[in-house]
């Protein structure tokens, strides 16, 4: 939903403005996303005003399913959550096998942490896409540092436009992580307060002959459990007391209710605030477990009570 404000430009038109900024002498850009004055709507993208588009194409409501494939590019969806609810907003990218890559801006903010069925928690560079996928696909990112320039393709409606333009990027080891699988994995985006509404998604295609899967759950509180204090010891007594009310993100895909390996946790049900690393007794997890051990505001490992 949009919201108005007062923002600055570099020239005295907004059609041919090359950014928007936050303060009148222009020396903060304002965030990613949807900007319209009077009947000219434009995104920002990476800092720099898109050309113009019509009204459709000014965000994708949350909710549903995206796939994308082509070939190499970076692929930009403007996700609208809406301006009314806060939660956490929860995005699901599976790879599909050849390496791709995802990174979400929203509220200035670049979040690259996914967590894996599979493997659990892979993240790149801080505000560098996180890329995934086989190791059979691997087209050269593995232990290499790869720079480019990537085809923009906007998606509009139901489909991705080439938008004419180009990015550069980077890929350096430390963004791509492969293996076996990863699956569906998860990327949290706290939503903590109503505005701002739109969610900037990149998911980059490194390799030709890209595919991929896209899912977003628009902001909600997150499902609550009850949990000890943290321990630093993983032999924690049965007997221990669960005072605290935390939350999570499922993960794991064994149909249930429990807490599992490799779901997030946090101590908010926005999905600000990760569990601090340590063990915590619980009674939300399968049995025989009883404990979980959490590393990077994600479980690592389940283990029963002593």
């Amino acid at each position: 939903m949009a919201t108005s404000s007062n923002y600055y430009i570099d020239t005295a038109s907004f059609a041919t403005a090359t950014a928007v900024f936050v303060n009148q002498n222009l020396s903060v850009l304002a965030p990613d996303g949807i900007y319209k004055f009077g009947t000219t709507t434009r995104q920002q993208s990476g800092g720099v005003l898109q050309a113009a588009v019509t009204c459709p194409a000014c965000g994708t409501p949350c909710g549903g399913a995206i796939s994308g494939s082509g070939g190499t590019g970076i692929y930009k969806i403007t996700l609208d959550v809406g301006s009314l609810a806060t939660g956490a907003i929860v995005i699901s990218f599976d790879p599909a096998g050849v390496p791709d890559g995802i990174r979400a801006t929203y509220n200035g903010v670049v979040y690259n942490k996914i967590s894996s069925p599979a493997n659990g928690v892979r993240q790149g560079t801080p505000g560098h896409f996180t890329t995934i996928g086989t190791t059979g696909a691997d087209c050269g990112l593995n232990g290499n540092t790869t720079t480019a320039n990537y085809t923009v393709y906007n998606y509009i409606g139901t489909a991705f436009v080439n938008s004419g333009t180009t990015q550069a990027n980077t890929l350096v080891p430390g963004d791509v992580f492969l293996g076996p699988t990863f699956g569906n994995t998860k990327l949290v985006i706290p939503k903590p307060t109503a505005n701002p509404s739109v969610v900037e998604i990149e998911i980059i295609g490194p390799c030709s002959g890209t595919g991929w899967n896209f899912s977003a759950i628009c902001p909600t509180a997150l499902p609550a459990f009850v949990g000890s204090n943290v321990s630093a010891s993983p032999t924690v007594p049965c007997a221990t007391a669960t005072p605290n009310t935390f939350y999570f993100v499922k993960v794991h895909t064994a149909a249930d209710t429990f807490v599992g390996l490799y779901d997030y946790v946090f101590t908010d049900s926005n999905g600000q605030n990760p569990l601090a690393n340590g063990y915590y007794r619980t009674t939300n997890v399968a049995a025989p477990n009883g404990v979980i051990q959490v590393s990077n505001g994600v479980v690592i490992a389940l283990t029963p009570c002593t």
